[in-house]
């Protein structure tokens, strides 16, 4: 995402310094401008695609196993609350030590693979973001573009301007 970050401040500040060069309406006019929605282009493409099928075949998996874990919890604290007034103290304080224990090793449990998601999307969505950026200068220059800015940093535009289709098919040709 980092790479995105870079896109979006340079194309922003590309922005600036074109725009604040041009000192009369009819030299603004001649700038040929094009606007891209980065997220279409990310879940359109086939690169991306492929990224976020790892990715979620990974979050499925994680999420299995954490169903296990979260119905096993729920079934200790209803057993706790249903029970506890039957047991005695140390039971008690037994059973809640393993409940807490038990969510405890779930929370952890879920942070590594929160890590895990982070790097699968670093691993396989920063390569597509790289091309991409490429693909964007690449599609820039064979179409003449002054500019090309990601759709969700102006308010609006013309969908004229929109060459989101064009970079998503420069994109897949590209990765193959």
């Amino acid at each position: 995402m980092n790479a995105l970050k870079h896109i979006v401040f340079g194309v922003c500040a590309l922005a600036l310094i074109t725009f604040a060069g041009f000192s009369n309406p009819l030299q603004a006019a001649e700038v040929k401008i094009g606007v891209v929605n980065m997220q279409q282009v990310l879940t359109s493409s086939s690169a991306g695609k492929k990224a976020q099928s790892i990715i979620e075949q990974k979050m499925k998996s994680y999420d299995a196993t954490f169903k296990k874990d979260k119905d096993a919890l729920v079934s200790m604290r209803d057993e706790i609350e249903k029970k506890s007034s039957a047991w005695s103290d140390s039971v008690k304080q037994q059973k809640f030590s393993d409940f807490q224990k038990k969510s405890a090793e779930l929370g952890t449990k879920e942070r590594e693979a929160n890590q895990e998601i982070r790097k699968l999307q670093e691993r396989h969505v920063q390569p597509v973001l790289q091309k991409l950026e490429e693909v964007i200068q690449n599609v820039a220059k064979k179409g003449q573009y002054d500019l090309i800015l990601p759709s969700n940093t102006i308010l609006f535009a013309s969908g004229q301007h929109d060459i989101t289709n064009e970079v998503i098919k420069a994109l897949d040709r590209a990765m193959k």
